[in-house]
């Protein structure tokens, strides 16, 4: 299966949508998990939603997560913070039986949590939330022993490469989280094809073993402009072509 994760800095303004689309329509991918991304940026003509609730008031249609899928939605899973983690057993047919999908934006530098009234706190939320997110991910990998589970989305540090965003004790808290789940991120810098990024990414897709079988994948990733030098975010993008056989 072919997964994608983008965060589209809220994915309004048709022209530059259609240019986002483009992309994404050239990369042929089964499941995209877009953040910080807005109903505007719809891909309904060949993919299904599954959303976070409206992130503001003002704009009901600006969403943490959208999940897009062509396979069917088995089950919409529910999560500890519903208002930035979606979570989805999705049918993915007799080869592959089902998988547990996972999107989510992990917190941001002054990232204040839920309590926005409250002072930037610089890393702490980042430190707080991800150890309970992991917690969540070994949760799934109990509760559905024989389905393999994917983590998707802007997590907000890079891992491997020089550094680009994040902290030393950060990357190790997320490492510690992706670890208790037994998951491996499919998206460190080393495993993509030297030059393709100028910057190391923090949009991450990782997988979990299933059934004993290691996770095989190839990754590509994209800027953050297209061939014309239009911006259209301010992450790059990453797809992975994941499978599980004994032949890593």
């Amino acid at each position: 299966m072919r997964v994608g994760t983008w965060n589209v800095q809220y994915g309004r303004g048709s022209d530059i949508n259609d240019r986002r689309r483009r992309i994404m329509q050239s990369r042929g991918a089964d499941v995209w998990v877009l953040t910080e991304t807005h109903d505007e940026l719809d891909l309904s003509a060949t993919h299904h939603a599954v959303r976070s609730p409206s992130r503001f008031r003002r704009d009901q249609a600006s969403r943490w997560v959208t999940i897009w899928t062509r396979f069917p939605v088995l089950q919409v899973l529910p999560t500890a913070d519903p208002s930035r983690c979606v979570a989805v057993r999705l049918d993915v047919g007799p080869a592959g039986g089902d998988v547990i999908l996972y999107g989510t934006v992990l917190p941001w530098y002054n990232d204040a949590g839920p309590d926005t009234a409250q002072r930037s706190k610089g890393w702490s939320e980042f430190y707080r939330v991800t150890p309970e997110q992991g917690a969540e991910w070994k949760q799934l990998r109990t509760s559905y022993p024989a389905s393999p589970l994917i983590v998707a989305g802007d997590l907000n540090h890079n891992l491997g490469g020089p550094h680009h965003y994040g902290t030393r004790r950060g990357r190790q808290v997320l490492r510690d989280a992706l670890g208790m789940a037994d998951l491996a991120c499919l998206t460190e810098t080393e495993l993509f094809t030297p030059g393709q990024l100028r910057t190391s990414p923090i949009d991450h897709i990782c997988a979990s073993p299933c059934a004993g079988l290691p996770v095989c994948s190839q990754v590509e990733g994209w800027e953050r402009t297209d061939e014309d030098g239009s911006r259209l975010s301010d992450h790059s993008g990453v797809l992975a072509t994941i499978e599980w056989s004994e032949s890593n």
